[in-house]
């Protein structure tokens, strides 16, 4: 037993003349407050009544107990057997009250009083004056009866000194870290409302016995009474502890918001395996609990009906980056964000990879686990809802998504109204709030008056728009008035009906069933709509279609008729690097197909890097296109995506290049006699010394020339249909089955960078393609050499081609054929093959 000093209270309460019986106005204060008491009406006030009506049994003196049972003197006969049994004993100076007292004070104690004679608070704990004795049991009887007991005080005053500190803060706040999130609050108010206050009615409805004396109440009974209640008591505050106290140190008010509502789930979810045996406290935590979610909920129903994120508390898990317009052609990717710690070990990880996360629904996957535990699943669907009805806001269509047509006074019903109807329907509830729902339609009356009804219409002219702003006005006062009422009285049918489920069914399962189907219908609903708005009215299919035929050069006549000026001014050495002649050249190609592209497609000419070896074949590398993409199809065609395109473009250029060098090769071109030179000695000599006559020399370029053509069409062809064409039609299919934006920027994304890899434009192939640009390069040697004539051809010049075009094709060959067998790239069957082919010749001989 720990000694305690007197509380301050009891200070000026050592008087022997103070009366220790109600005076007669306290006695009609008590029975005025007792009246009161049984009218139901209940507070704190009426409750200090009671105090008030008590025997001040809290002297110094100690009272002899009473002769007529020998356990009621079992206190003064072991104090008379310690001061027989050890001479040096001495009087501890107890004071002895009755166990009626001391019911008494525990539930003063239990209804949240810190000032008490028998219980002095640390604050943090209560604890037993050490003089306080009852005649029939002994110190540590007492002790190990009221033990648990105090323990629940505690439990009552850190709760209440919660609700104290969320009210201040809510109100008082000056700064953002003291910012009280709004789901505290509404935990706080569902304890208050949902528990303590029922609590606090039953320490009454015991207390009123106790006035009376009509029942005799032990403190063993009262113990029974309230067990349930202590239980429940118990289970709340390990709720507070766990979701609340151990929080403490998380900085951020989405982190502990997160925190609180996962606990409470988890909590709902254990207690509801153990079935029948934990249904009084599934009973009280789902209520519980459905509070607490409410402005979670409501901030989720805010952004995807109205498109606004408004999260004044910072606790909703996605922010709004204020920076990011919706105009920006980065809007869908970094407009929202998740909130994320930054000692998080997978904010790193997203960091590294970056280039692999071109999704929302890959992106959440990393941090969806900072959400609150109910709405992980369902994530990714509340933050493409959301992001689809802010662009549709700024697109003007947000009224075709919420409201309907004709009807100016519609509103949507919010999400978590919508909730707790499935769920009442659910638990087998709703006829219940249907009959309270009714009563007060019944109740209701109409907001004007006859007499104003009729002066409304005496001028015979009705106006129905200023009637529906009349009722706006007049009805927001009315509904103010009621809405207090009716949300205690919706929450307490909450706490008082019987949950009816058949026990079978996972209450995760059944919060899933009666929230998701809401989410989602409004996923589909506003994210369809977009999807439907940008390729109808935005010309979205249109759009991809022409970034196919110019960058992926799908409009071969078109496209042929702009690259070959390019390449012929490039044979005939004339200046071509200027971005007004490559736009003429593209621009009359497009006049006779395509002229509604003029305006929106154009050439830029890019100085290339000097510090990097330039061959001959990528001398074209500085030709850049160019698409003005209008908003907001630039979400789908970004200048991140138009950089890749041009890759590829520039890749294709360059196959392209080869390709019609070799095919405008003419035979007379490399038998033409060269009327400028003349035979000289040397002439002479390299002809003596080549060994070959000329027809043979011309023979073996004409063979050469022949497998070059043979590379560069097998290359060609399985770019163009093994590749673009191939996977053209799975990005159509794809396209076409994408149900929201962020779908159709994935399929889209997915697919340039499956063509960016399958042209061996990526890093991890770097090799592969280092060898096709050998190929590529000697092909315009080849082309130059040709262009001499033959008499400027010598043997060793042609084995020199033929030997560096063998190593790289065996190379090429070998590689592709060894990945082939390994199945791991089945669209290169086709590339290899045709350089197997190609190598026949080299191998025989």
């Amino acid at each position: 037993m720990v000694n305690t000093r007197p509380l301050q209270v009891y200070d000026d309460l050592e008087s022997d003349s103070e009366e220790e019986t109600l005076t007669e106005d306290d006695e009609d204060e008590d029975k005025k407050t007792t009246k009161d008491q049984d009218s139901g009406d209940f507070s704190d006030t009426d409750f200090l009544g009671y105090r008030k009506s008590a025997v001040q049994y809290y002297g110094s003196h100690t009272e002899e107990g009473s002769e007529g049972h020998d356990s009621c003197n079992l206190t003064r006969d072991w104090e008379a057997y310690k001061q027989a049994s050890n001479p040096l004993y001495g009087e501890p100076g107890h004071v002895l009250i009755t166990e009626t007292m001391l019911i008494r004070e525990v539930l003063w104690m239990l209804f949240g009083v810190k000032d008490s004679f028998i219980f002095v608070y640390t604050g943090e704990k209560f604890l037993i004056r050490d003089s306080i004795v009852l005649s029939h049991l002994t110190e540590k009887m007492v002790d190990s009866v009221l033990y648990d007991l105090t323990k629940y005080g505690g439990y009552i005053q850190k709760l209440e000194q919660f609700e104290q500190e969320v009210t201040s803060c809510s109100y008082h706040a000056n700064s953002d870290d003291n910012i009280i999130s709004q789901t505290y609050q509404s935990f706080q108010s569902a304890v208050a409302l949902g528990f303590l206050d029922s609590f606090k009615k039953e320490i009454t409805r015991i207390e009123k016995i106790i006035v009376k004396q009509e029942e005799t109440i032990t403190l063993s009974s009262l113990h029974a009474t309230l067990k349930p209640w202590l239980h429940k008591l118990d289970i709340l505050y390990s709720v507070y502890v766990k979701g609340i106290k151990e929080a403490e140190w998380l900085p951020s008010n989405y982190q502990k918001s997160s925190h609180l509502i996962s606990v409470l789930y988890e909590a709902i979810t254990e207690f509801d395996a153990l079935g029948e045996f934990s249904k009084d406290v599934v009973d009280l935590l789902l209520p519980l609990w459905i509070q607490t979610t409410k402005p979670y909920i409501d901030i989720i129903d805010n952004w995807i009906t109205n498109g606004v994120l408004c999260d004044p508390r910072l606790e909703f898990i996605v922010r709004r980056n204020e920076s990011v317009k919706s105009l920006d052609e980065k809007f869908w990717e970094i407009a929202f964000t998740i909130h994320v710690p930054e000692d998080d070990p997978s904010k790193s990880k997203i960091q590294d990879q970056t280039d692999v996360l071109d999704d929302t629904s890959t992106f959440s996957e990393f941090f969806s686990h900072w959400a609150p535990q109910f709405l992980q699943p369902v994530l990714v669907e509340i933050i493409l809802a959301g992001k689809s009805m802010e662009l549709l806001q700024d697109l003007g269509k947000l009224a075709e998504v919420v409201g309907h047509k004709g009807d100016i006074t519609y509103k949507a019903t919010p999400l978590y109204t919508m909730f707790l109807d499935s769920l009442q329907d659910m638990l087998g509830t709703k006829n219940n709030t249907k009959d309270f729902q009714q009563e007060k339609t019944t109740n209701s009356y109409s907001l004007f008056s006859p007499h104003i009804e009729q002066q409304m219409k005496i001028k015979g002219i009705y106006d129905p728009l200023l009637r529906i702003n009349f009722e706006a006005i007049f009805s927001a006062c009315v509904n103010n008035l009621e809405r207090s009422s009716l949300a205690d009285t919706s929450y307490n049918d909450w706490l008082t009906v019987s949950l009816v489920r058949d026990g079978l069914q996972p209450i995760d399962q059944l919060l899933q069933k009666c929230l998701y189907p809401h989410i989602k219908h409004k996923y589909v609903h506003v994210c369809s709509k977009l999807v439907q708005i940008l390729k109808e009215e935005y010309h979205l299919m249109e759009y991809l279609a022409t970034m196919r035929h110019f960058f992926l050069m799908e409009a071969g006549d078109t496209m042929f008729d702009f690259y070959t000026q390019i390449f012929d001014m490039i044979r005939l050495n004339e200046h071509w690097r200027d971005a007004s002649v490559l736009n003429l050249c593209l621009h009359e190609a497009l006049q006779a197909r395509f002229p509604e592209e003029i305006n929106r497609l154009d050439i830029t000419v890019e100085s290339l890097n000097p510090n990097k070896e330039i061959n001959p074949i990528n001398i074209t590398d500085c030709v850049k296109l160019q698409f003005k993409v209008p908003w907001p199809v630039n979400v789908v065609i970004n200048s991140q995506c138009q950089q890749v395109y041009n890759e590829i473009f520039c890749f294709l250029l360059q196959i392209k290049r080869a390709k019609y060098c070799l095919d405008e090769l003419r035979f007379f071109d490399l038998e033409k006699d060269n009327i400028l030179h003349s035979i000289s000695t040397d002439d002479i000599t390299l002809s003596m010394n080549d060994g070959l006559s000329q027809p043979a020399r011309i023979h073996r370029m004409q063979v050469l020339r022949m497998r070059l053509l043979h590379f560069v069409n097998s290359l060609h062809n399985y770019i163009m249909t093994r590749i673009l064409h191939s996977t053209g039609l799975e990005f159509k299919e794809e396209l076409q089955k994408a149900t929201d934006l962020d779908q159709i920027i994935s399929v889209h994304t997915k697919f340039v960078n499956k063509i960016h890899e399958r042209c061996l434009l990526h890093k991890k192939v770097a090799f592969l393609k280092e060898a096709v640009m050998r190929v590529l390069n000697l092909i315009l040697t080849f082309q130059s050499r040709w262009d001499q004539g033959i008499q400027e051809v010598s043997v060793k010049t042609i084995v020199v081609m033929e030997t560096e075009f063998s190593r790289c094709i065996q190379f090429l060959s070998s590689f592709l054929n060894n990945v082939i067998k390994r199945g791991s790239f089945p669209h290169l069957e086709s590339l290899a093959f045709a350089l197997i082919t190609s190598t026949e010749h080299v191998v025989k001989n």
